[in-house]
């Protein structure tokens, strides 16, 4: 084993009441050190009150543009008749392809009411349902890191050559069936194999916001309880692993 520095981060910060304070819970009495907000959420303002108690706690931006209202009206890439974004079924390919200058339009005032909410800048980027990471969306995705100097989620393949940060592999499989404390003490997924990684998550209680808006909501449940657990901890220390966040994530040149 290798692996000396993880990000246990938790995505959908401010979707709901329930996932929002579940994702506080899994920092206080877990292992989950970071989370992604999605500040076009009515539990946005909640959740950043709750953060700003737990400074430990990095907190990034979950980039939108399939679910909710977007925060800049007008754009007509990705907006149904209604204004809301287009969930990505909508699309003839399951995903959606915005006009860049919307796009960026649209992200750069997410980042901005991220900063209004928190009072600093956000950890680092990611997004929902991962439109970020689109090919033809990682030319904003990567304007806006340059912009505001911020690392990113990607996989490692995408890193542009003059990406100016250390790497954090995201190492995928804790979802759904997968959601499982083998996950961790086991190597099935390479986990073991990075110097640095991330986990991402999605714990949660379920209200009937949860239920009605995401197709994924009971595994949530199961992954709180396995980010809570002795042995997942116990694991954690035992491997003298050191649970931080994007804030760590340091320029290469420095």
């Amino acid at each position: 084993m290798q692996l000396k520095k993880l990000i246990v981060n938790a995505d959908d910060f401010g979707m709901t009441e329930a996932n929002t304070i579940a994702t506080i819970l899994a920092h206080e009495d877990g292992v989950l050190s970071s989370t992604t907000m999605m500040v076009n959420m009515p539990f946005a303002d909640y959740g950043a009150k709750l953060a700003k108690k737990h400074p430990n706690l990095g907190v990034g931006l979950h980039l939108v543009l399939t679910v909710g209202r977007p925060l800049v009206a007008g754009a007509k890439s990705y907006t149904d008749e209604n204004g809301n974004f287009r969930r990505p079924k909508s699309y003839p390919d399951g995903h959606p392809h915005a006009d860049l200058d919307e796009l960026y339009t649209e992200w750069k005032a997410q980042i901005e009411k991220f900063i209004e909410i928190m009072g600093h800048k956000p950890t680092h980027l990611d997004s929902h349902h991962h439109v970020h990471s689109q090919p033809d969306h990682l030319e904003v995705t990567m304007r806006l890191s340059k912009e505001y100097d911020l690392p990113v989620r990607l996989r490692p393949e995408q890193y542009p050559k003059d990406y100016p940060y250390q790497k954090a592999p995201m190492i995928r499989g804790f979802y759904d069936d997968q959601a499982a404390l083998d996950y961790f003490l086991t190597n099935q997924y390479g986990l073991w194999d990075q110097e640095i990684a991330e986990v991402m998550c999605h714990p949660a209680f379920l209200d009937e916001r949860l239920l009605q808006m995401s197709s994924y909501t009971v595994p949530r449940t199961r992954e709180l309880a396995i980010l809570r657990s002795p042995e997942l901890k116990a694991w954690i220390k035992e491997n003298n692993i050191e649970l931080i966040s994007f804030k760590k994530i340091k320029h290469l040149d420095e």
